[in-house]
Parts: structure tokens; C-alpha cells; sequence
């Protein structure tokens, strides 16, 4: 009898994909929902209605599937992003930040940015592993804020230091607003920091 030959691993790794995108986007929706912290793989996998095994199967381990769900998450990341790039856009440097706080600040997206910094804490307990994320979730932010600021006068040379301090003061007012929850004090000093930047463009 003739042997056939198993299925080159690039072959077996594309007939697969299909089913391990579709874990990885049931397990990110997962650790929205109840955190990173303490995340064990067998409740996991009986929330996504598979053995542990087969979890381990497609993603090796514990720590290269939590690697791979905060890729994942930077990802969405970069979508959420895109919305405020555009946002910023159409709008003057100083408004772009009153428009761009109304809408991170939407009470839909709370327990987005609530892992949002749980997702930043847990990386930065393995910087070393976690690097791509670590370096993403600030550069691509930075270069976009830096871009508009430039096109709306700023010079070059102060509009990098300028983007940091904004992307900063904006994650501290949404992670006050997360923590306390005091949605007209934190939109007040929302609207200060739009009034420093307008004063420093002006």
C-alpha cells in the first residue's frame, strides 16, 4: 500500500487558521469581559465551548495566547485610532480635542478603556515579551496627534513633545473618568487642556 505524506506544515497551518481566528476573537471578547488577571485556561476554553487541549493545540500555551490577545487588542486599538484620526481631521487643532474627548469618553467604550489599562499594566510586567505592544499602543498614537498638530501650525520641533504631553493628560483623564467616575469634573479639565492647546498654537 502506498504511504501518503502528511500535509506540509504551512498546508496544515492555512486549513487551520480559519478556526484559530475565530478562537482568538472569542477569547479577546473573553478578557474584555472578565480581565487578564487570574485568567486560567480551562475555564477559558469551557467558555469558548472546547477542551483545554484543543486550546493549547492551536496557541501553544497560557502566555503566547495572552501575547497573541493583546496583539489582537493593539489591533482594535489602532481601529479606535483611525475613528479619532478622522475626527481629528475635519476638526481645528484645539476643537479636535473637545471632539475627540466626547467621543472616547462615550459611556459604550468605559469598559473598552477599562482593559485598555488593565492590558497596559499586565504587559508591563513582562516588558521584554510584550514590547510590540508596549511600544504601539504609544507610537501609533503619538505620530498621528503629532501630525495633526503640525498641520495645524505647530512647529516641527515642539510638535513631538507637545503630542506626548496630550496622548498623557487624555489617558490620565480617561483612566480618571474610569476609575471615579465623575463625568463633569474630568470633561472640565478636558476642556482646559483644549483651551492650553489653543493658547500654544495660537
Amino acid at each position: 500500500m502506498k504511504e501518503t505524506s502528511a500535509a506540509p506544515p504551512d498546508a496544515r497551518r492555512a486549513r487551520h487558521e480559519p478556526r484559530r481566528r475565530e478562537l482568538l476573537d472569542a477569547a479577546v471578547t473573553y478578557v474584555m469581559e472578565h480581565g487578564l488577571d487570574g485568567l486560567s485556561i480551562r475555564p477559558l476554553a469551557t467558555a469558548l465551548g472546547i477542551g483545554h487541549r484543543t486550546l493549547l493545540y492551536y496557541f501553544g500555551s497560557k502566555e503566547d495566547l495572552v501575547a497573541e490577545i493583546l496583539a489582537e487588542f493593539r489591533c482594535r486599538d489602532r481601529h479606535v485610532l483611525d475613528v479619532h484620526a478622522a475626527i481629528m481631521a475635519t476638526n481645528g487643532s484645539w476643537r479636535a480635542i473637545d471632539a475627540v474627548w466626547e467621543v472616547m469618553s462615550e459611556e459604550r467604550l468605559l469598559g473598552y478603556w477599562q482593559f485598555f489599562f488593565e492590558a497596559y499594566a499586565y504587559a508591563l510586567r513582562e516588558p521584554e515579551r510584550h514590547a510590540a505592544f508596549l511600544d504601539g499602543i504609544v507610537s501609533d498614537w503619538l505620530s498621528v496627534i503629532e501630525r495633526h498638530l503640525v498641520g495645524a501650525g505647530c512647529d516641527p520641533a515642539r510638535a513631538t513633545p507637545l503630542a506626548g504631553l496630550v496622548l498623557s493628560a487624555f489617558r490620565g483623564l480617561i483612566l480618571d473618568l474610569v476609575a471615579t467616575g465623575d463625568r463633569e469634573r474630568v470633561t472640565s479639565s478636558a476642556r482646559e487642556l483644549a483651551g492650553l492647546v489653543r493658547s500654544t498654537l495660537d
